[in-house]
């Protein structure tokens, strides 16, 4: 190699090293996704209708969502109306549920996690039906909700980060939102 190239080379070299270090040394960043376009992503999956035992028609509208940066959780209550298919009869009701989230690098979702249904409510029951009512509708709505796909990135959503040198870290609730962490990709294990 010329001798006058040396210098150029070397400096090359080390700009294409810092350069490809820029993520570590810049550190973290963070992706805020507000409350209003949460409740907007979660309004379009409502309203739904699901039959439960042949017996009912259960109708859930749009959610109020309420989040817990304390708890990194995010809570919901659903208006539900189920209809009685023997008797004819609408009963209205809530259900209140609390759930973490998690991004999985696999299919590029966020997914629930740590479901946990609060309290279902049905006007008019009395509190001992109440209480069992809470107990089956847990049962049943935890294993069905635990890891549902709530978001799903396109490749293009993370081509960015990827080529900047980050990768999806954790999900943090806060009073206003989501904040997704961007965190320096880590190289992988030979």
């Amino acid at each position: 190699m010329n001798t006058r190239l040396r210098p150029l080379a070397a400096l090359g070299l080390l700009v294409a090293l810092i350069l490809s270090g820029c993520a570590s040394l810049l550190g973290p960043r963070t992706v805020e996704v507000p409350k209003e376009e949460l409740v907007a992503k979660l309004g379009k999956r409502f309203p739904v209708t699901q039959r439960v035992m042949n017996m009912l028609d259960v109708s859930a509208s749009a959610p109020s969502l309420t989040l817990m940066p304390e708890a990194n959780r995010v809570g919901l209550t659903i208006p539900v109306t189920a209809k009685d298919l023997l008797m004819g009869h609408d009963h209205q009701g809530r259900v209140a549920l609390s759930f973490g989230l998690r991004y999985e690098p696999k299919d590029l979702s966020i997914r629930l996690t740590g479901v946990k249904v609060e309290q279902v409510t049905v006007d008019g029951l009395p509190e001992l039906y109440q209480k069992g009512l809470t107990r089956l509708g847990a049962a049943m709505a935890e294993s069905r909700l635990q890891d549902q796909v709530v978001h799903h990135f396109k490749p293009e959503d993370l081509r960015s980060a990827d080529r900047m040198g980050y990768e999806v870290g954790e999900i943090r609730v806060t009073a206003t939102g989501l904040a997704i962490g961007l965190q320096p990709r880590r190289e992988k294990a030979p």
